[in-house]
C-alpha cells in the first residue's frame, strides 16, 4: 500500500464488505486504490477472525492487529510534493508537458520516482473534477464555434517569415437532439 491506512479506513472497508460491495466498488466509494482494498481483504482473510468479528473490534484492537505500514520514504515523498508545487504553477503555459518536468525532476534528485509513480502522485494531489453538460439543440438552428489550440504558422514564400494564424473551427450539429461537451 502506497499510503498508510488508518483504523477508520479499515473500519469502512469492513463495513462496506459486510454490506456486500465488491472490492472495486469499495475502492471507488472510499477514493482509494482497488489494490489497497484487495491487500486489506487478503490481510482480513488471513487473520484468525471473520469479517463480522473484525468489524466489532475497537479502533485500538484493529490498529494492533493491522499495524499500518508505508512504502513512502518521507524525505523523498516531501521532495516530490515540493517539486509539484513548482510545476503546478506552470501547468497552464503553452507547450507544458509532464515528461519535460519529470526529466527536470529526475536530474534534481538523488532517488527519483519512476514516471508512472510521478504521474500517479501528481494525479492524487491535484485530482481534477470532470464534468459534462448536455446542450440541447435543433438541427441547423445553431453553430458551435471555437478556435483550435495553439496558433499555427504560414511561411511567406518570398521572405521565409513565419506568420502566426488562428484556426477557426465550427460545427453544425446534425439531427441528434443532444450534444455533450466536456467541461474543465
Amino acid at each position: 500500500m502506497a499510503n498508510t491506512l488508518d483504523f477508520m479506513d479499515i473500519k469502512q472497508i469492513l463495513t462496506l464488505q459486510l454490506d456486500g460491495l465488491s472490492n472495486r466498488k469499495i475502492a471507488e466509494t472510499l477514493g482509494i486504490s482497488r489494490n489497497t482494498v484487495n491487500s486489506c481483504m487478503k490481510l482480513f482473510n488471513g487473520c484468525d477472525y471473520s469479517i463480522e468479528e473484525l468489524s466489532g473490534f475497537s479502533n485500538a484492537s484493529l490498529t494492533d492487529l493491522f499495524p499500518s505500514h508505508t512504502t513512502i520514504n518521507n524525505d523523498r515523498f516531501n521532495e516530490l510534493m515540493s517539486y509539484f508545487e513548482q510545476i503546478n504553477q506552470s501547468r497552464n503555459h503553452p507547450g507544458f508537458t509532464f515528461l519535460y518536468h519529470y526529466n527536470e525532476y529526475r536530474q534534481q534528485v538523488k532517488t527519483p520516482y519512476s514516471y508512472t509513480q510521478f504521474m500517479e502522485h501528481y494525479r492524487r494531489k491535484y485530482a481534477k473534477v470532470k464534468g459534462s453538460m448536455k446542450l440541447e439543440h435543433e438541427a441547423g438552428k445553431e453553430v458551435f464555434i471555437d478556435f483550435a489550440g495553439s496558433k499555427l504558422h504560414i511561411t511567406d514564400k518570398h521572405t521565409g517569415e513565419l506568420i502566426p494564424v488562428e484556426v477557426f473551427v465550427s460545427i453544425l450539429p446534425s439531427r441528434l437532439s443532444v450534444f455533450e461537451t466536456v467541461l474543465g
